[in-house]
């Protein structure tokens, strides 16, 4: 009897050990960020440290952590040095897209509260100090810097506070393979826009690349370059009539694609094999993670120091409920009637073509000022339900002096933390959402958290003008990066190079189709 609880004993001792192994080896898979298919950061609760590994390489670097001392909440939340991916280690990482985007994006072990816990802790930008002793803030090989930096200073028309730069260096740029650091860079790659977009303005001449000027490749949109240039941007949403024109063997093609498929039929796009496109692409360039070369709207990062605002006088100004500037009268999102919906509970001031408050679109940012002043909310609605597209108004927003309220396809927790924005996905109906507008309309102290909170967080997104004759109206990017990692696959074209038999079947991915919505 004595053995056979000694045995029992032994037994629940063992199941215990087996359950309590299973859940911390859970806790440890789901806190896995994958970089890429070698490297991955994983969070280990005993040692209140991130680890970097490799399964090719043992990396000698480990992420000490610190407490956030801007935390509000009573758990310990780790702040991530990721300094070395900005050295020694980017090659293993995909050139220029952010481990982090990559990862929330990617990575369907990752749930939405470890994704805002991602996003919360301050993981991706570091803080750097450069030679100069300028603070800077890096990641993944990209620098961002404090406005102004490449752009004129006197651009009174550029909104956001940082400037994206890649600095030149040769060893990571030729991915330290050492046949290739010898080469002769002295003529420097041309990438023509070949079809760029229609308002766009014309790139003459040869240009050095916006966001990494010092990179051995210069951009231009003149088509007498064509013969001569290495890559050729096909923005497919305006081919209409044109065939593809004569090219060089060792030519790059590339598939441009910035906005939701949806759009695409609207202009005459094709996937006809008479007009002879369709097998001609050799990369693609899209806001869609599965492109060769990633290029979306903005990324939001956690700020190290906090902004300093007179939170009341703010308020104080605020007369408005919520604004609305809209131009696209009818969506494949049906926002119109969503908001039409909306206005039976609350006041919605549309701004553009579609409503009675006017504001021109070559007073871009004379208009978004007017409405910061003025509005306690903005409705960041997207056209379209596409998976990966996110509207650019999100990140053009979210450093205002509003709650934007957000609605589309995606999941908003991989970008931002859910106190900081209303997502309509959250409520059931227009009127649910109206109602807690309404709360927070009568409770200053919770709307005034709300924005305490969002400016704990920044947006890093692109600004230039869209065209010469009205440069007052912004269009608001992320490809000048993208632009860095296509002229860096131009000069190791070995390791890139390749044939797409079949754009349409890329296209028409069935998870990357629009989808209608279903909360109207």
């Amino acid at each position: 009897m004595y053995k056979s609880q000694n045995l029992k004993w032994i037994l629940l001792l063992l199941i215990g050990f087996i359950i309590l192994s299973l859940y911390w080896l859970s806790r440890s898979i789901a806190l896995t960020l994958y970089i890429d298919n070698n490297v991955r950061v994983s969070w280990d609760d005993e040692s209140n440290k991130f680890f970097i590994t490799n399964d090719t390489i043992t990396l000698p670097h480990q992420i000490s952590v610190d407490t956030n001392p801007n935390q509000n909440t009573h758990e310990k939340i780790p702040q991530f040095k990721l300094s070395h991916f900005n050295n020694e280690f980017t090659h293993l990482i995909r050139r220029y897209l952010t481990p982090v985007t990559k990862a929330l994006h990617e990575d369907i072990s990752i749930n939405d509260s470890i994704s805002e816990h991602i996003l919360r802790s301050g993981l991706g930008l570091e803080p750097y100090t450069t030679e100069k002793k300028e603070d800077i803030w890096i990641e993944n090989g990209v620098q961002y810097r404090p406005y102004p930096f490449l752009e004129k200073a006197d651009n009174p028309f550029y909104t956001s506070e940082f400037e994206a730069f890649v600095p030149f260096n040769k060893t990571d740029f030729f991915q330290r393979d050492e046949k290739s650091l010898s080469r002769d860079i002295t003529n420097k790659k041309i990438i023509l826009w070949w079809q760029h977009k229609i308002a766009q303005a014309p790139i003459t001449g040869l240009n050095p690349l916006r966001a990494c000027p010092d990179f051995p490749c210069v951009v231009t949109s003149d088509r007498k370059y064509t013969e001569n240039s290495s890559a050729l941007i096909i923005n497919v949403q305006f081919v209409n009539n044109e065939r593809p024109p004569p090219r060089r063997l060792d030519q790059v093609f590339v598939h441009y694609q910035i906005e939701a498929p949806f759009n695409y039929w609207f202009y005459g796009y094709i996937f006809d094999p008479s007009k002879g496109w369709n097998d001609v692409f050799n990369w693609t360039m899209s806001y869609r993670m599965d492109a060769d070369i990633v290029t979306y709207h903005g990324i939001v990062r956690r700020r190290r120091v906090e902004k300093k605002k007179n939170y009341q006088d703010i308020l104080a100004k605020k007369k408005g409920l919520i604004a609305w500037m809209v131009s696209s009268c009818g969506a494949h999102s049906r926002r119109q009637d969503y908001v039409k919906e909306l206005q039976k509970y609350i006041p919605v001031d549309i701004y553009g073509k579609c409503g009675p408050f006017k504001c021109s679109r070559d007073k871009d940012k004379d208009c978004l000022q007017e409405i910061t002043l003025k509005y306690k909310f903005y409705l960041g609605f997207e056209n379209n339900f596409c998976k990966d597209y996110i509207t650019e108004k999100l990140f053009k927003y979210l450093d205002s002096d509003m709650i934007v309220i957000a609605r589309g396809y995606n999941t908003y927790s991989r970008i931002l933390p859910s106190e900081i924005f209303l997502n309509t996905a959250n409520f059931k109906s227009p009127k649910e959402l109206a109602d807690r507008i309404l709360y927070l309309d009568s409770h200053d102290e919770e709307y005034l958290h709300m924005l305490q909170e969002k400016d704990k967080y920044f947006a890093v997104y692109e600004d230039y003008p869209l065209t010469n004759v009205q440069p007052t109206f912004l269009e608001h990017r992320y490809e000048a990066v993208a632009m860095c990692e296509l002229c860096q696959r131009l000069w190791n074209l070995e390791k890139y190079s390749k044939q797409i038999p079949d754009m349409e079947a890329w296209f028409h991915k069935k998870e990357y189709q629009c989808q209608g919505p279903s909360d109207i």
